[in-house]
């Protein structure tokens, strides 16, 4: 190695030791910031001098910097997308299925049970009446409770028609969001091919859509695919909604809540003229709550209104008579908790009586009253329903709290990875700064010894 050529050795050093240090610096100042990924210098040892002449025992011609990395692991990023995906799916069924339990109002002094108890109370306290006047007082009683009851069920039903409305236009706002990050996916796909074409660093710019991915992958399940220019595409469900620099839009093609429930209409999301289901994620809770959770816990309900008004009619009507029952059922045959009301023409004093006017009905107002405790009554029917609702929050939020832990623990294991250490940075600047103080000291040695040579040979004698 020539003098001058140490100097171009010793300045490659320089740069390299500079280099590291800004890199360090970025990830120092970068600690804290939400999807930030680690860098580090890649470096790599340059050859001797080539050519006729070339002498065997040189050394070669220093460092040369070959670029900035992304300390990433794909498997990592692709397992954490997924498990928060799932989780976010299993976090937004937990709170459908808490909604739901609160809006049954059960226990509390309001309750469809509390009512219940107190019209088959009613009921049997008319069976123990005697005399017209106390009739007339406790007929009063049990039609009072009676239509508490059918407006207890009404009210819990318009409680799940507003949840299902909720939960319908929550769609729209998941939808937008993800279009709006598909989009952003888009440009960055853009921005990095750019980046790559012109030769700088895309990191910051990869970190950034990585966050979107997670996003997008939160909100949809979406599936991410690497191509070798370093864009990527997305999928959800069958249909790609990210190709490249093009982002596809998410809509809604919707049915109403009666249908769904009555005929199997679905309320469907699209890309294009595509049908698509996502696997996962909020949208895909959202869609299920709407097609499935919301209206099956509606017709549980409509099928205890229809319990109910069919138990008491059966002992208040044997002979069948739709005009003669107590309770007034929907014609159409569906919507029992809505539609259900104690028929009109029922009043104090004309309550089927089919022993004297004294007894008032006695035998048929206990065996009514006696309902409360029968074995598939409507009590228990109800009391079933609320235990089944019961079971599916527990069972949702052991869900959610499983996947909670599943994508936390995800997130550590790519943070162990992608994560900034600020020990590991600090002790790696004391080396860099040690490197660039070394090469420093290689330079000036150079340079005194070039200064030597310069102007103090041929000096003898003079």
């Amino acid at each position: 190695m020539s003098t001058f050529s140490g100097i171009n050795l010793s300045s490659r050093a320089l740069a390299a030791a500079q280099r590291n240090m800004d890199v360090t610096g970025q990830n120092i100042a970068n600690a804290n910031t939400q999807g930030y990924t680690r860098q580090r210098v890649e470096q790599v040892s340059t050859v001797a001098a080539q050519g006729t002449w070339a002498r065997k025992d040189v050394a070669g011609t220093g460092v040369e910097v070959t670029g900035i990395t992304r300390i990433a692991d794909a498997l990592l990023d692709a397992t954490m997308r997924a498990d928060t995906a799932a989780s976010a799916e299993q976090q937004a069924t937990a709170r459908i299925w808490n909604q739901i339990e609160a809006s049954l109002g059960e226990p509390s002094a309001t309750g469809l049970s509390t009512q219940l108890a107190a019209m088959h109370s009613s009921w049997a306290n008319l069976g123990r009446t005697e005399g017209t006047e106390a009739a007339a007082t406790a007929r009063a009683d049990v039609l009072a409770r009676s239509k508490a009851v059918v407006d207890t069920l009404a009210t819990l039903d318009a409680h799940l028609a507003s949840q299902w409305s909720a939960a319908d236009r929550q769609l729209d706002v998941l939808v937008e969001q993800a279009n709006s990050t598909a989009a952003q996916v888009a440009g960055l796909n853009e921005a990095i091919l750019k980046a790559n074409a012109t030769g700088t660093s895309p990191n910051e710019l990869i970190d950034h859509r990585e966050q979107a991915l997670s996003r997008l992958a939160e909100l949809t399940g979406a599936r991410v695919t690497t191509r070798e220019n370093g864009m990527v595409d997305v999928h959800v469900g069958n249909a790609a909604i990210v190709t490249g620099i093009s982002a596809e839009k998410l809509s809604v093609s919707r049915a109403a809540l009666a249908d769904i429930k009555h005929d199997g209409a679905v309320t469907s999301l699209r890309i294009g003229q595509t049908g698509v289901l996502p696997v996962s994620g909020s949208l895909r809770a959202t869609v299920d709550a709407v097609n499935t959770t919301i209206p099956r816990a509606a017709l549980d309900l409509d099928a205890t209104a229809r319990r109910i008004g069919a138990s008491v009619n059966a002992v208040y009507n044997p002979g069948g008579t739709a005009a003669l029952d107590f309770f007034a059922m929907p014609i159409s045959g569906r919507d029992y908790a809505r539609g259900m009301v104690v028929r009109p023409d029922v009043t104090t004093t004309n309550f089927t009586d089919r022993s004297d006017a004294t007894t008032v009905d006695r035998d048929i107002a206990r065996r009514i009253g006696n309902l409360v405790s029968a074995e598939g009554g409507p009590t228990a029917t109800w009391r079933a329903h609320v235990t089944n609702v019961a079971s599916k929050v527990q069972s949702a939020e052991v869900r959610a709290e499983v996947a909670g832990q599943t994508a936390m623990k995800s997130a550590a294991a790519r943070d162990s990875v992608s994560g900034v250490s600020i020990d590991e940075e600090m002790t790696n600047l004391v080396a860099y700064q040690h490197a660039y103080n070394a090469a420093a000291r290689v330079l000036t040695t150079i340079d005194q010894a070039l200064d030597t040579l310069i102007n103090r040979t041929g000096l003898v004698g003079r």
